[in-house]
């Protein structure tokens, strides 16, 4: 505006001069020409001193250049700031339009004046604003799903066991075969309460924001065996064998060995689930660099790429039945994503002809030698 301002006053300042200088130049000329009229060509004569009066002078009256020079300063500045003006009205209706709630139209950045510093700063908020409004909608949204997921899968049990236990309840009519029948079903049935209980509990105290866990240098390699040996009865029941591969020398990793045993555990059990036609599950351990993996390996049936992608959100499921039976809680592979989180690794999947293969990835660390 300042800037404005000046280029207005110049402007006027050398447009007053010309008017000035030429209306000097031309009063000089007819001064002249009376000189020469009068003097002649010999340079003698009289000249009457009517003729040096104010045509001698640029002569006029003061208030007339005062209204003259006020109007041209004006007619300069409404020219000089016309673009100035028209962007503060771009600006103007990009802030009524985001008072509207349209957030999608971003102000145009012109120059690199104070003005174009507001535009940009009011397109990075316009910008943010509709972030954190996406934001919420999609924390709607995932607590609406959260809510119906957690009482279909609370419900089916539930309701089971509250049918036995009626029946159990109603007579003298069953036998003693049907009764322990029905208490092994209401156990059952109350177990996967308390599994899925337990997976929701876990799955918010892992989130990374939320946590803080106790880590020591571990060599991954050392623990893999008992793991793996820990699913020998599923993997029997499931008719699987277990091919393992596991990197000649130390993986040494800064994690905490429960919460990662989990984790690879939940790949191991989701193998064994979706991977019984394959009649093989693959373990791999190895170095990438500066890293360290675990890969569980099935050879089931592919998994969608379009559902690939969603496997580790939490209540997500391949099967969309939603069965305990044969999609457990939907809480496996999204606690095990939060548990690699917590140890600054990563965790992804592929599904191909080739196999459906997880895979964690933590940093490797050298291991502690006691200060010495």
């Amino acid at each position: 505006m300042v800037l404005y301002m000046f280029l207005s006053v110049l402007a006027t300042f050398i447009t007053e001069g010309i008017i000035f200088a030429g209306i000097y130049f031309y009063e000089t000329e007819i001064l002249a020409g009376e000189y020469r009229r009068v003097w002649g060509a010999s340079g003698q004569g009289n000249l009457a001193l009517g003729m040096f009066t104010a045509s001698e002078s640029v002569s006029l009256d003061i208030l007339v250049i005062l209204i003259f020079t006020i109007l041209l300063l004006v007619m300069y500045f409404i020219l000089i700031s016309h673009n100035f003006v028209t962007y503060v009205r771009e600006i103007i209706s990009g802030l009524e339009k985001m008072k509207s709630g349209d957030f999608q139209e971003e102000i145009p950045v012109k120059g690199e004046d104070e003005f174009s510093e507001i535009a940009y700063s009011i397109n990075e908020m316009c910008r943010n604003l509709s972030q954190t409004l996406e934001a919420q909608k999609e924390t709607e949204k995932t607590k609406d799903e959260l809510i119906t997921n957690v009482a279909h899968d609370l419900r089916t049990p539930l309701t089971s066991i509250l049918g036995y236990l009626d029946l159990l309840s109603q007579g003298d009519f069953l036998t003693e075969d049907q009764k322990q029948k029905y208490l092994g079903i209401v156990s059952s049935k109350a177990r996967q309460l308390e599994t899925l209980v337990k997976d929701l509990f876990d799955y918010t105290r892992y989130d990374k924001d939320k946590v803080k866990i106790k880590k020591e240098i571990l060599d991954l390699n050392l623990f893999m065996p008992q793991i793996v040996d820990e699913f020998y009865p599923s993997l029997m029941e499931h008719g699987l064998t277990c091919r393992t591969e596991f990197y000649e020398g130390a993986l040494n990793i800064e994690g905490n060995g429960e919460l990662l045993a989990r984790a690879i555990g939940n790949l191991m059990s989701n193998a064994i689930k979706y991977g019984a036609e394959g009649k093989v599950i693959e373990v791999k351990t190895g170095r990438l660099e500066n890293k360290v993996f675990v890969a569980v390996i099935n050879y089931g049936k592919i998994i969608p790429a379009e559902k690939l992608h969603k496997i580790f959100d939490k209540f997500y499921r391949v099967e969309s039945s939603r069965s305990l039976k044969t999609g457990g809680t939907g809480l496996g592979l999204a606690i095990a994503k939060n548990i690699v989180n917590l140890h600054n690794g990563n965790i992804w999947a592929t599904s191909d002809e080739y196999g459906t293969r997880f895979q964690i990835e933590l940093p490797v660390v050298a291991p502690y030698n006691g200060g010495r």
